[in-house]
């Protein structure tokens, strides 16, 4: 599951193209996202990482720990966002992601701005 994560990270978050093949790939069209009490379907996924791609420059997501059990991936991971005004924006994230058959189907997260201006406190789940 891990590497299911590793991959999510670099070939959706970090890439600075928005590629919806991806998505498909990694994501069920059952997904459900929950972020600081914003709730996301997969449509609205889809619309948060296109607007990722608007707003984010470049993009470094580094895993510090992670947990694993059953079909169930808690991650502790910070993202570093150099924003297209030039500003940096950095998180830390605890998430907690549900697999089955292969795909992310559930996403429970909590962010908190470590760094940057405090009106990208919701990047996490801005669309």
């Amino acid at each position: 599951m891990k590497q299911i994560i590793q991959q999510v990270f670099s070939n959706i978050l970090e890439n600075p193209v928005f590629d919806l093949s991806l998505i498909e790939k990694y994501f069920s069209k059952d997904y459900i996202q929950l972020v600081d009490h914003h709730q996301l379907n997969y449509d609205g996924f889809i619309l948060h990482i296109k607007k990722l791609k608007e707003k984010v420059a470049e993009q470094k997501i580094d895993i510090l720990n992670y947990a694993e059990n059953e079909n169930t991936i808690f991650t502790h991971h910070t993202a570093k966002s150099i924003l297209k005004d030039g500003s940096i924006v950095r998180h830390k994230v605890l998430a907690e992601f549900t697999i089955q058959e292969g795909k992310i189907i559930r996403c429970d997260e909590l962010t908190l701005l470590l760094e940057g201006n405090h009106t990208e406190k919701d990047l996490g789940s801005e669309v």
